[in-house]
Order: structure tokens, then C-alpha cells, then sequence
């Protein structure tokens, strides 16, 4: 019975249809949550940011939207191949995503090699590209590049925070869960 405490079936889009109406600085602020996410699960969960990256790895061409993948591989998928969800997307304009160093990330955390300052970086370079991001998703990634030095209360803290960005339009992504937990050992 120990696999029905793994399952986690939140996921934010299990359809397309729920894109109806996002447009791409949507698609943005979710997709650098969801790698501060896995950056923070790199840190103190190694095994589920390892186990969630070999899933999106299996797939790593990026050819399109799987219901069948976790959260972060369809938001991936919809920032470097917008045009393809036209109707769906109000402006879909392609967004500007490191993707070669973006794969090597999540090839590097699948193989159990995570490297915290390639991947602050690349968060880094994210940041730069992506203008519509609010600012205490800048806060929360200056505080994620520094996570071993931090305090455990500044890391719970991160942790609310992230956890209330990620609820605040109602949908659960499939690493909301995790990072509760998470929130109760830290």
C-alpha cells in the first residue's frame, strides 16, 4: 500500500482545454514556479526531484502537450512551442527559454548530479527574459540560490510563500503536494 501514499494525481492542466484564455506571462510565472519548485526538491528531496526529471527526460524532445507527463514537462512543451496552441493560447508569442542548458538541468538532477549553480543561473537568465514575473518570484529565486545558508525558518518561509503563489488561481500543480509535505520537515 505504500505506492498510494506516492500517488499524486494533482495536476494543473489535465486537458487543453483549460488553457482557454492563459496567455504566455501566465505560462511564464507557472513554469519558473515550478523550477523553483524542483530547485528546492533538488535540495532537500534528491530522490523526488530525481524520480520527476527521469519522467520528463523519457520525453525530452518537447514535441507536444501529454497528459500522461507532470505539470512542469507540459509547461515546458507550451513555452517553446506556443504557436501550436493558437486558439487556445490569447498571445502566442514563443517564449525566450535557455532550453539546451534547461535539458541539461533536468538530465543533470534525473542522473542524481544537480549543480546549484548552473541551475541558479539558468533561473538567473530566465529572469531576465521573462518581464512579466512579479517580483516576490525574484525574491523567492534569490532565496532558493542560497538555500544551504539558509536558516530552517527562512526555508519554511520560501517554502508558504511559494505555496501561496502556486494556489493563488486555484489550481493544484502536481508539485503542491510535495512541497506541503516538505514544509513539515523543514
Amino acid at each position: 500500500m505504500q505506492f498510494i501514499a506516492e500517488l499524486n494525481e494533482s495536476r494543473m492542466y489535465k486537458r487543453l482545454t483549460q488553457l482557454r484564455g492563459k496567455n504566455m506571462n501566465d505560462i511564464a510565472e507557472r513554469l519558473f514556479e515550478h523550477l523553483l519548485a524542483l530547485q528546492i526538491l533538488a535540495y532537500e528531496k534528491p530522490e523526488v526531484a530525481r524520480s520527476y526529471s527521469e519522467q520528463i527526460m523519457k520525453h525530452q524532445d518537447f514535441k507536444g502537450f501529454r497528459t500522461s507527463q507532470p505539470d512542469l514537462f507540459n509547461l515546458i512543451v507550451l513555452a517553446l512551442k506556443p504557436e501550436q496552441y493558437g486558439p487556445t493560447i490569447q498571445d502566442p508569442e514563443k517564449l525566450s527559454v535557455p532550453e539546451l542548458r534547461l535539458r541539461r538541468n533536468l538530465r543533470a538532477i534525473a542522473n542524481g548530479n544537480f549543480d546549484p549553480r548552473d541551475f541558479s543561473q539558468m533561473m538567473l537568465i530566465l529572469q531576465r527574459h521573462f518581464d512579466s514575473i512579479p517580483m516576490q518570484l525574484y525574491s523567492l529565486r534569490r532565496q532558493v540560490g542560497d538555500w544551504p545558508r539558509l536558516p530552517s525558518s527562512s526555508k519554511a518561509d520560501v517554502i508558504k510563500r511559494l505555496l501561496i503563489n502556486m494556489r493563488e488561481r486555484g489550481m493544484q500543480s502536481d508539485f503542491y503536494e510535495q512541497l506541503y509535505r516538505l514544509l513539515k520537515t523543514v
